[in-house]
């Protein structure tokens, strides 16, 4: 019984290491003045430590200035500029959703994404 429980105990502290947000995102964002926005989000390692992410849609490409996962608190945070504003990114991460808000200028938005599926050729 100790060694199922040791087992179990492993593949969950595994499980949870692993979580990331890395990876493309089909993303929208709602409520805004200008109406939705929605398109693709990509997360990529720069390095070891640090993560790089950029928003694309059919209005163009927005790069983040900064981008950075907690993986104690399973959360994702960063900033881009957007028509001259700074807009805070702010959203909790599973492994297929990334669910928070964007805000500017005292307005918040809702931000939504599901981690698009790889396919293998």
């Amino acid at each position: 019984m100790k060694t199922i429980l040791t087992v179990i105990l492993i593949f969950l502290l595994a499980s949870c290491a692993s979580l990331s947000p890395v990876g493309k995102w089909d993303y929208q964002i709602s409520g805004t003045p200008q109406g939705t926005f929605s398109g693709v989000l990509t997360v990529a390692k720069k390095d070891k430590k640090m993560l790089s992410a950029e928003m694309k849609s059919d209005n163009g490409n927005i790069p983040f200035n900064s981008f950075t996962f907690d993986a104690k608190t399973k959360k994702s945070t960063g900033d881009f500029s957007y028509m001259g504003m700074t807009v805070y990114f702010d959203a909790a991460v599973t492994e297929k959703e990334m669910n928070g808000n964007v805000a500017t200028q005292g307005m918040t938005f809702p931000f939504k994404s599901t981690r698009k599926t790889e396919t293998k050729k």
